[in-house]
């Protein structure tokens, strides 16, 4: 049970046993004042009974005795009993007055005592009355009678009352007698159990601390062998403990012996010199420093680093932690504190830094995940690249800024690699915040700790979304080019089958015609010998004659067809307005046109892409669009020439524009870029479509 006992200081020991101690007194002595108080009163009480009992005794003598000298009065004729009355009414009152003071606290005795009071008031009336009677000589036998049968009834309940009044009396001196030696009894019996067991208590404290004292010793020792651990243990730590002034110079109060190891001064030198510290602080450093300690009186604690000037000379770097112990009455006593060299940390941190900030310099993005793929760190690249900030990213698995589909391909293709092999390079897809899709070329290299083992992934990528949308762009115009090259041959091909089966049919056909009409002329004028019959031969010369102008009229169409005329003749505007009218003509469409100015200043080559561009668009519009109205603008502005076609039909899709069989828009596309212009084409569904050409203002020299 012993060994059992808490772990506590024998001090704390011996107060608890004194304080159970001084409890325990305080205790029988509040117990035994209460006892001995209550017994005092009903010793009190007791003896207020008897008096009680002794002043209702007097009270009776008194009544029994007015009777008697009043009966003596009565026979004797001796006209005293008057005075003598009023003396024994005066006494009796001051009885009953004191009797009402004695039972203040017996509500039963102060209601009997005034029931007494009217008794014996009327009980004296009678004997004055008795007495005046006889004076007057008006007292007979009959009336003496009555008097003293009336006299006889009050005299009966006074002595009746008083009888109830010292036997309830009697009856309470009863119980407060038995209450009283109860009280004594308890009194007594406490005061010795009490005592019986403080002397108990104080002899197993004794023996408590007896004991303790002996392993007190035990422990000294073990203390001394720990002290000497606790000094060898402090000079090898690289932390050094002090305590020092809570205010003023803050002088050193007592340092472990490690500080000479960090500050190159002994113990002694701090112990005696208390300005020592303060004086060896780095002049930018010691204003800031000194206020952060003499804040220590509101915010009790402070960490702060400062550099501090060795006994070498060198200022380093130090880590400052303490805090404030203060006096009862709230003044500060002491400093407690750990001062501990950080240079090293401080340059780490430096270059930490330094790299951290040409890492955040970089545009590209670079990011930093876990063995798991949690990111790590972001760089501000990645912010501006992805749209993501690092407090949004930082935590997330890397996977949320790669499109769903990719996800395999980011766990086999791009982090399973650079686990196996420490370095990776690879072409990915990432999606940004805006849900856009980025393209980027990306270098992993696994981070390892200084034992070697893996502990992350660095990523280095750039953006290469324009490159790869541009070798898209350029692999599309090549299959394009290639496409629209064989398309041209092939409508090369058909213009010139169409143009020889034009020339066979047509120009062929008139020609052997012809031919058959001069020879029968001839055959007619040889024949006949000179009597030809002449109206014959002209009816046939005119035949001839209308069969040559159709030939022409069939020569002109086709070179129209392959280049109009008008348009080296008379201009693009005149141009333009044949070209309309000849497709209001040909496919009952409205065309309306509208040139400003009248003459439009480009050369030859802008002038035959715009030709082209709307014979292409107008051919279109006959195929694709059902639209029952066109509207042709060519205007010129002050840098460029503008050409707009716009109709009511069905309206162009992004999807047909970006067909591959859409050879017309590529070649009017690349009509466009060769004169150094644009190109756009809008449609609107069941509104129509609007072409736009736009190409720069040539000065002619018309000009």
């Amino acid at each position: 049970m012993v060994e059992g006992l808490p772990n506590i200081s024998l001090e704390k020991k011996i107060v608890v046993v004194l304080v159970v101690v001084i409890i325990l007194l305080l205790g029988m002595g509040y117990i035994s004042y209460r006892s001995t108080d209550d017994l005092i009163n009903r010793e009190v009480r007791v003896a207020q009974t008897h008096h009680v009992r002794e002043t209702i005794e007097r009270l009776l003598y008194q009544i029994e005795d007015i009777e008697d000298k009043q009966r003596l009065d009565l026979f004797t004729g001796d006209n005293h009993f008057l005075q003598s009355s009023r003396e024994a009414t005066h006494s009796i009152d001051q009885v009953i007055h004191r009797l009402t003071t004695l039972t203040s606290d017996d509500q039963a005795q102060q209601q009997h005592l005034l029931v007494l009071r009217r008794l014996i008031d009327l009980r004296m009336t009678q004997l004055t009355t008795t007495i005046d009677l006889r004076n007057a000589g008006r007292l007979g036998p009959d009336q003496q009678r009555v008097q003293l049968h009336a006299g006889k009834d009050t005299m009966d309940q006074i002595l009746i009352l008083l009888h109830t009044m010292r036997e309830q009396e009697q009856s309470q001196l009863i119980t407060w007698s038995r209450q009283a030696d109860g009280a004594a009894s308890f009194t007594h019996a406490f005061i010795i159990g009490g005592t019986l067991g403080t002397v108990v208590l104080a002899l197993a404290g004794g023996w408590i601390i007896s004991y303790d004292l002996s392993k007190r010793r035990q422990a000294e020792q073990a203390v001394m062998l720990g002290q000497a651990r606790q000094a060898l243990i402090l000079r090898s730590l690289p932390i050094v403990l002090y305590s020092a002034k809570g205010s003023g110079d803050y002088g050193a109060l007592w340092v472990s012996e490690n500080i000479e190891r960090l500050a190159g001064f002994p113990v002694q030198r701090f112990l005696d010199d208390s300005t020592l510290w303060a004086s060896r602080l780095h002049p930018d450093d010691r204003d800031k420093t000194l206020r952060k300690f003499n804040a220590l009186s509101e915010t009790t604690a402070l960490s702060t680093e400062y550099r501090w000037q060795r006994q070498d000379g060198e200022y380093r770097w130090f880590r400052d932690q303490a805090m404030l112990v203060r006096q009862p009455d709230g003044a500060p006593q002491e400093l407690i504190g750990l001062w501990a060299d950080v240079t090293g940390e401080r340059h780490a941190n430096e270059l930490i830094r330094r790299q951290a900030d040409i890492i955040e310099q970089i545009q590209e993005s670079v990011i930093t995940v876990d063995l798991n793929g949690y990111v790590m760190s972001w760089n501000r690249g990645a912010e501006q690249l992805l749209g993501y900030t690092a407090q949004e990213a930082i935590g997330k698995h890397i996977s949320f800024v790669y499109p769903e589909e990719d996800h395999e391909f980011l766990e086999h293709q791009v982090v399973a690699p650079v686990k196996a092999k420490g370095t990776h390079h690879v072409e990915i897809r990432r999606r940004t915040k805006s849900g856009a899709l980025r393209f980027a070329q990306l270098s992993l290299t696994l981070l390892r700790n200084d034992s070697g083992d893996p502990i992350g992934i660095v990523g280095y990528s750039m953006d290469i979304t324009d490159r790869k949308r541009g070798e898209e762009a350029l692999l599309k115009s090549r299959n394009q080019l290639a496409a629209l090259a064989v398309r041209l041959e092939s409508v090369r091909e058909e213009e010139r089958g169409r143009i020889a089966l034009e020339v066979h049919d047509v120009l062929g056909q008139a020609l052997t015609g012809l031919k058959l009409d001069i020879s029968w002329v001839y055959k007619q004028l040889v024949e006949s010998h000179g009597s030809f019959e002449p109206s014959s031969v002209l009816a046939r010369l005119a035949m001839s004659l209308k069969l040559v102008d159709a030939t022409i009229q069939s020569v002109r169409e086709i070179a129209t067809t392959l280049r109009p005329s008008v348009l080296d003749q008379l201009g693009l505007e005149a141009a333009i307005e044949w070209q309309a009218q000849e497709f209001r003509h040909r496919t009952g469409i409205a065309c309306a046109t509208s040139i400003s100015p009248d003459h439009i200043h480009v050369d030859a080559q802008q002038s035959t892409a715009l030709f082209r561009i709307l014979q292409e668009i107008l051919t279109n519009v006959v195929r694709h669009a059902h639209a029952t109205e066109v509207d042709i603008r060519l205007e010129e502005t002050r840098e460029h020439v503008v050409m707009q076609i716009s109709d009511n039909g069905t309206g162009i899709t992004t999807v047909e524009q970006s067909r591959p069989q859409a050879f017309g828009l590529l070649g009017m596309r690349l009509r466009t870029q060769q004169q150094g212009g644009t190109f756009d084409i809008q449609g609107t569904s069941g509104k129509g479509t609007t072409v736009t050409v736009k190409l720069p203002l040539v000065h002619t020299n018309d000009d």
